[in-house]
């Protein structure tokens, strides 16, 4: 698999025609992020993901974390991986300038994500966890808790965590238990289990910050009684009153040790507001959900390029009296490396979609706070939607691989089957796909009147009217039947909206529909135009053709109503 030659180009294509590369040039934000710059930057991540990313990944899986005497251990080779990517830089790249960050657009941190993502996605997750909480405390720690904290996560020699689910308490939130007890020196002393921790415990760096969600004594039940805390795992050089109860035995994501937690009397910091946890926690959870939504780019792009790759050098079938064929003159190994082509390269631009529209947000700030405010809001819409999409399509993408690749993409010879088992995780955590969904449904929707997914349609609709392509054909079905449900959810009572949920998922996807449309048509036009990627070009024609076929099923399934007998 050749990262530098396919999947870098491959990225800097999308960026220069979906991703803003052309808007950022002469910027006072992103002037410095020009083509040459991005290019270089690229081409450096996926020299790593390829020559040192890449090979621990396999026996990182085989060998998985171990647990002795409450230390976690990675497998070896990661801490010497995480340490060279730690001297290039790559903690800073979408941090801002401000503070050592290198202050580069949210979608070159997504494509630099994905490079190594599609490499190595079980110690990818150390880097989320670094980047995100480091985003946290930006928004919301005093500015003595920024300058102790922040240099050691840009450094890389302080990892983080985000520490929220409890037996009792998963995505329901609002049930969380552990207890922060204010103490006489204004710290909290914190007592609880949590679990599904990523990274809670491991010896690539010897200090870990928890931030860890709390509740303190007496405070409003739910969610809003909630709050964030920071908690180091050691204090004045000695443990800090954390412990690693258990790792977790998983299907996938092996070299990612995800830890059940224990705090007894851990000694932590309130991050922001009393009772405003879940708000510090806001932006930390949008850059996850946007992580998840480059995790399924990334591992629907690997296992596409590595089914290219072996179904060429793969011969099997053709005359008897002629030497075997290579299976990628099939015609049915052709047309699932045609959909498979389709659906990552998608995946990837619904993700870069997103990071532009942030990006344009910073961009307009100073001169239209009004239209950044929009930008904001479209992205904050399409993220669930994003969030899902790809977490499952990788899933599928991969499982067509192992397809492609016949029995030996069921065995650990090849990646197939590994790349398979590490995304699964990806449409349950930071959110399943079913709460995705009704977030987008209540809150997205419903939750502002429509407003923002009017402006959509006009976009979308402004976009299609430039040029022709068979995405034009499948959006304006798609479109309909978009504002068709759209309205009948607007126009419901609010008592009745909760016998609406189980359309919520189906609309979801219908929404993804349209949104493949958009990006598949401007993909489309560019490279029809440059003359590049004409695989690309196959593969969306090819998918274009029954994009309104599944979007007619989803839109009767969005209708139905789900009750128990």
């Amino acid at each position: 698999m050749t990262y530098l030659n396919d999947q870098s180009e491959s990225l800097l294509f999308q960026l220069q025609h979906l991703g803003g590369l052309p808007i950022w040039e002469g910027t006072a934000a992103y002037g410095h992020a020009d083509e040459a710059t991005v290019r270089a930057l690229l081409e450096a991540a996926a020299c790593f993901a390829e020559d040192r990313l890449l090979p621990l990944a396999a026996t990182g899986d085989r060998q998985g974390c171990t647990l002795a005497a409450g230390a976690v251990c990675l497998p070896e080779g990661s801490r010497a991986v995480y340490s060279e990517w730690v001297g290039l830089g790559f903690p800073g790249v979408g941090l801002p300038m401000d503070i050592g960050g290198l202050g580069l657009p949210l979608a070159v941190q997504c494509a630099v994500q994905e490079l190594c993502d599609g490499a190595n996605l079980a110690l990818g997750m150390l880097f989320i966890n670094l980047r995100c909480a480091a985003l946290a405390l930006l928004q919301s720690a005093s500015e003595e808790q920024k300058a102790r904290w922040l240099p050691g996560l840009l450094a890389g020699t302080l990892a983080s965590t985000i520490v929220i689910s409890e037996p009792q308490a998963g995505s329901d939130v609002g049930r969380i238990r552990t207890l922060a007890t204010p103490s006489s020196d204004g710290s909290y002393l914190l007592q609880g289990t949590k679990i599904w921790i990523s990274y809670g415990d491991h010896d690539a760096t010897a200090e870990i910050l928890h931030l860890v969600l709390a509740r303190t004594p007496g405070a409003e039940a739910g969610s809003r009684g909630l709050s964030l805390f920071a908690v180091p795992k050691l204090r004045d050089g000695t443990g800090n009153g954390t412990r690693v109860a258990r790792l977790e035995h998983k299907m996938g994501l092996h070299a990612s040790p995800t830890c059940v937690l224990e705090f007894d009397e851990a000694r932590g910091e309130l991050i922001g507001t009393l009772g405003k946890g879940l708000q510090a926690l806001f932006v930390m959870m949008n850059a996850m959900r946007l992580a998840v939504a480059v995790q399924g780019a990334a591992t629907a792009n690997a296992a596409t390029l590595q089914a290219w790759r072996y179904a060429a050098e793969r011969p099997q079938g053709g005359s008897s009296q002629q030497p075997a064929v290579a299976i990628v003159q099939h015609a049915d190994v052709r047309r699932m490396l045609l959909e498979m082509t389709a659906e990552s390269e998608l995946a990837r631009s619904l993700a870069l979609r997103i990071a532009g529209l942030f990006d344009q947000a910073v961009l307009l700030q100073s001169s239209s706070p009004a239209e950044a405010s929009l930008h904001q809001q479209l992205a904050e819409f399409i993220l669930p939607i994003a969030k899902t999409c790809n977490a499952e399509t990788a899933f599928t993408v991969a499982n067509t691989g192992i397809q492609v690749m016949g029995g030996y993409g069921y065995t650990s010879d090849y990646p197939m089957e590994r790349l398979a088992r590490d995304i699964r995780v990806a449409a349950i955590y930071e959110g399943t796909s079913g709460i995705q969904a009704l977030d987008l449904q209540r809150r997205k929707l419903v939750g502002d009147g429509g407003r923002c997914f009017k402006e959509l349609l006009r976009r979308i609709d402004a976009t299609m009217a430039v040029g022709q392509t068979p995405f034009v054909t499948a959006w304006s079905e798609i479109r309909g039947l978009l504002l068709q449900r759209a309205e009948h959810l607007l126009s419901l009572p609010k008592e009745e909206l909760s016998q609406a949920d189980g359309g919520a998922y189906p609309l979801l996807q219908l929404f993804g529909q349209g949104l493949h449309c958009w990006n598949g048509h401007e993909l489309l036009l560019a490279a029809s135009t440059t003359g590049q990627q004409r695989r690309l070009v196959t593969a969306l024609k090819l998918l274009a053709t029954f994009l309104p076929s599944r979007a007619r099923l989803w839109a009767v399934r969005a209708t139905q109503s789900i009750t128990l007998d």
